[in-house]
């Protein structure tokens, strides 16, 4: 049954998507609050998914490429409801509804069941590290976003074509600001995420496991975050820099994933 709470809900952040298109290519202002009703039914099919999933067999969906696939979609998706309740923010839809479809789409052809896999690490503790983790990346993924729509917005001003950019996009200066508080709870989160991990291993394991891809991955986002947040409060760079980096820190860290899932073995991931 959480395969058809899922399946829903992937088809109606595909209806958001093709609606965000929509009023893009005809040059709209904005998005409209139908687009939000959309999301929110989206959102709440999501969770129902999850709940039946939990109910199933007995642990969130949070181990394995499918089930953190299908979590990491829904963070999203409640990134985009919670900003559709303001209209300034309502546009970064257009960039994020899509990710959440391919996300969830991606999840259910994978799989949406448990591995099987007997973890170290387990319990509470584990729940709330993988969530703050998956916290971190959606909080980025957002503040990329948002950085990129900046970047698209003021390379069109810049050249005078007041097109459909202009017209959908919020203000440069609203965009920066999302980006940035996007980018911090990211990053606080991942903090989160990776104190916990350290500690557990200190108590159970005498330190990290350096070799271990999750480990290598996580230190390498949390040291990406953290250079775009110094370069984001450097005096001596500008919005467009920190957008900049933004976006191709974000890039460079998924990319290494892609990477490290080809040439590493399942086991090593949660994600």
């Amino acid at each position: 049954m959480h395969l058809v709470a899922y399946a829903i809900a992937a088809v109606l952040y595909l209806a958001a998507s093709v609606r965000y298109t929509m009023r893009f290519a005809r040059a709209h202002p904005g998005a409209t609050a139908l687009v939000a009703i959309i999301v929110y039914l989206a959102v709440l099919s999501h969770l129902l998914g999850v709940g039946l999933y939990w109910a199933s067999y007995g642990e969130p969906p949070l181990v394995g490429l499918g089930p953190s696939l299908a979590s990491l979609a829904l963070l999203v998706g409640l990134a985009i409801a919670g900003l559709a309740r303001f209209s300034a923010a309502r546009p970064l839809g257009l960039f994020l509804a899509p990710v959440a479809t391919l996300l969830l789409v991606l999840a259910m052809i994978v799989g949406i069941e448990p591995t099987g896999s007997v973890l170290a690490f387990r319990g509470t503790w584990l729940v709330i590290h993988i969530s703050a983790g998956f916290i971190g990346y959606a909080g980025w993924l957002v503040s990329a976003a948002a950085a990129l729509m900046y970047l698209l917005q003021f390379r069109q001003l810049k050249h005078k074509q007041l097109g459909a950019v202009f017209e959908f996009f919020p203000p440069l200066e609203t965009l920066d600001k999302l980006a940035e508080w996007a980018l911090i709870t990211g990053f606080c989160t991942m903090t989160l995420a990776i104190a916990i991990g350290w500690a557990w291993t200190i108590r159970f394991e005498g330190g990290f496991r350096w070799s271990d891809a999750k480990v290598i991955w996580g230190v390498l986002a949390w040291l990406a975050m953290l250079l775009a947040i110094w370069i984001r409060f450097s005096r001596v760079r500008t919005p467009r820099q920190a957008a900049t980096w933004n976006v191709v820190g974000f890039a460079v860290v998924f990319v290494a994933y892609l990477v490290a899932r080809m040439i590493i073995p399942e086991t090593q991931f949660f994600l």
